[in-house]
């Protein structure tokens, strides 16, 4: 276990980071090969964020107290980011950061397209965990699934997944596409999907099965 020493802080209650727990964060590090992965779990508003990690991520970014990062999560189908320091590190029981609480949360704006709302049913694959779900709305950078499910995959052990959706009388279109967002209300989940580098054949059929949509 790493500490820096404390720093006296005020704690301004009006800097309510607004994000929810479980929330996927993306760390950035440099060089860009350290970026990981993790999941918000705590919070004390105005001083710190907790973090978790995996062991394989955890490996991957080699942190260290004092180091600085930027921080990427997704909310409202936004990407939002925000510089941070680690002040704290953990290694047992859990794979632990603990970061400097942000000054400034900047928007990305990473929705050039608008959403095209539609009904596709798709089966998602995670590794070797399936879902069946389905396209609420879509767009040609990504698209918003629904899952009945529960329990759900713990969203910091995977990064991407694959999108098996039916057409013509018995064809399957496949799709890998990178996870941006996961939340839970009930037994219901979301997933915000972006697609990772469609090809034509993949445009055409989407097209098809949405006509609205504009590729």
């Amino acid at each position: 276990m790493t500490m820096m020493n404390k720093r006296p802080r005020h704690i301004n209650r009006s800097q309510r980071l607004f994000i929810e727990l479980g929330t996927p964060l993306l760390l950035e590090a440099k060089p860009a090969e350290r970026s990981a992965t993790s999941q918000l779990i705590g919070m004390q508003v105005g001083s710190y964020l907790i973090v978790q990690l995996t062991e394989n991520n955890w490996m991957q970014t080699r942190l260290s107290s004092g180091e600085m990062l930027s921080a990427k999560y997704v909310l409202s189908d936004d990407v939002f980011e925000f510089k941070t320091q680690v002040i704290r590190i953990i290694e047992d029981p859990d794979y632990l950061l603990f970061l400097d609480y942000p000054d400034v949360v900047e928007s990305c704006n990473i929705r050039s397209e608008k959403r095209v709302k539609c009904f596709l049913p798709v089966k998602m694959t995670l590794d070797t965990f399936c879902l069946k779900g389905i396209i609420v709305n879509i767009n040609p950078n990504g698209c918003l699934c629904m899952v009945d499910s529960d329990p759900f995959p713990d969203p910091c052990t995977f990064e991407y997944l694959n999108l098996s959706l039916p057409y013509g009388q018995s064809e399957t279109l496949t799709i890998k596409a990178d996870i941006r967002s996961i939340r839970k209300k009930g037994t219901q989940t979301s997933i915000g999907l972006m697609f990772h580098n469609l090809d034509g054949f993949s445009k055409n059929v989407l097209s098809a099965l949405v006509p609205a949509l504009k590729i």
